[in-house]
């Protein structure tokens, strides 16, 4: 009877001593979460703050200031976004002029009388 009550008590304690490993290991996963969390969050600061540098160091007067009045003047903007619906003759270009190119649907190219094979 002494014997059984040892056995129960001592798998009592390791079943116990169990329970707490697995719950400290959970606690130490949500404090290293909390920590990379917390680094991640200190990365997105220091990102916003070197976007600010850039957009600070990139604006119109920040490069004529670097590069001259003169050399500023000279360059021309470049499109932000392309609109096919403001596309003109002049600068299709060479697509207007050359009636085969890789972009013309196979019906067109037939209709011209130059269809592929």
């Amino acid at each position: 009877m002494f014997a059984k009550i040892a056995t129960v008590i001592i798998v009592l304690g390791a079943m116990y001593g169990a329970l707490l490993v697995n719950r400290q290991k959970r606690i130490d996963n949500a404090a290293q979460i909390s920590r990379i969390h917390f680094r991640i969050q200190e990365s997105d600061r220091e990102r916003v703050r070197l976007q600010v540098r850039v957009a600070r160091a990139t604006t119109a007067t920040a490069i004529k200031q670097r590069i001259g009045e003169e050399k500023f003047a000279s360059y021309r903007a470049v499109p932000f976004r392309y609109d096919p619906s403001q596309a003109t003759e002049g600068a299709v270009g060479a697509l207007a002029e050359d009636s085969k190119t890789v972009a013309q649907p196979a019906r067109a190219r037939a209709k011209q009388g130059g269809s592929r094979g």
